[in-house]
């Protein structure tokens, strides 16, 4: 299994963004989007739509999510997995990486402490998991390039708002222009269509992350083929 830089960057090579799918049970703004008895099935059947990797996010409180979660996504998926989490300790680190996930992504909005932060970012590296820096506008970008940052999830809405904010995929075109070569971008949240997967993709995103507008679809496997051709476009 090739790891999730190996996608982003293979992605990056090729001039064909990665689709990633998130894959939540719960969304603030939306309610239930998996129930526990389809977790699996929803999962094989994203794999079976192409997906090139997956995230989850393990918040319990806001978006259904558990550690216990992530271990049953890790046994059926064979793409890379990224936990998305409002990481607090480093030892959360040490959690990601017994529960089988190969990537972690850190929001210098929900870590805004740079010696936690780097303490994170070296552990879970120490570790062998590979580190998204999590970014929301042009000043946490600017301080990711400075941490040495390998990737960057852009994110279009903000984290601290739990989705209740009305981000769009302009905030991505507005800060791609800012990345500079050698990084790796993932565009996340606020796509609805196939329109905005093509603008983050023509902007210049390795790598599209949608989530909810695929668990609401009616046909899962269907979405993620016509979001992911829309991103190759």
């Amino acid at each position: 299994m090739n790891s999730l830089y190996d996608v982003l960057a293979t992605a990056r090579r090729d001039r064909r963004p990665a689709l990633m799918v998130d894959v939540k049970c719960r969304s603030p703004r939306d309610g239930e989007l998996i129930s526990d008895e389809q977790l699996e099935p929803y999962v094989r059947v994203l794999l079976d739509g192409g997906a090139d990797a997956l995230s989850t996010p393990t918040d319990p409180d806001f978006f259904g999510g558990s550690i216990p979660i992530a271990r049953r996504i890790r046994r059926v998926a064979g793409v890379p997995l990224m936990r998305k989490e409002f990481f607090r300790t480093v030892e959360q680190m040490d959690e990601s990486h017994e529960a089988g996930f190969d990537a972690v992504q850190i929001s210098l909005s929900t870590v805004p402490d740079p010696e936690l932060f780097g303490a994170m970012k070296s552990r879970a590296e120490h570790l062998g998991l590979e580190v998204v820096v999590g970014v929301h506008n042009a000043e946490q970008l600017e301080r990711a390039i400075e941490l040495g940052a390998v990737a960057v999830g852009i994110n279009n809405r903000d984290i601290t708002a739990l989705e209740l904010d009305d981000g769009t995929v302009s905030l991505s075109e507005k800060l791609i222009a800012d990345c500079p070569d050698d990084l790796l971008v993932i565009s996340e949240s606020a796509f609805h269509s196939e329109a905005d997967v093509s603008r983050a993709a023509s902007a210049g995103a390795h790598c599209i992350l949608v989530g909810t507008a695929i668990a609401k679809s009616a046909d899962p496997a269907a979405t993620v083929r016509s979001l992911r051709d829309a991103a190759r476009a």
